[in-house]
């Protein structure tokens, strides 16, 4: 599987904790935020690999 990059912008906020949760766990600030995507994507795809979001019907107003 090729690796692909892109790029991302976070707020000062956001850069900052990264940074601090990278030196708390020794690991470079990019492999904490493939850490949190990942996790992130785990909390949202059931064992068959199918996204489980809660899709709400559009209310027509």
């Amino acid at each position: 599987m090729k690796k692909k990059r892109i790029s991302i912008r976070f707020d000062d906020r956001t850069l900052m904790l990264l940074e601090e949760l990278s030196g708390k766990t020794s690991a470079k600030v990019s492999v904490v935020v493939r850490s949190l995507v990942m996790k992130g994507l785990n909390d949202i795809v059931d064992d068959a690999g199918n996204l489980k979001l809660d899709e709400k019907p559009i209310q027509e107003q």
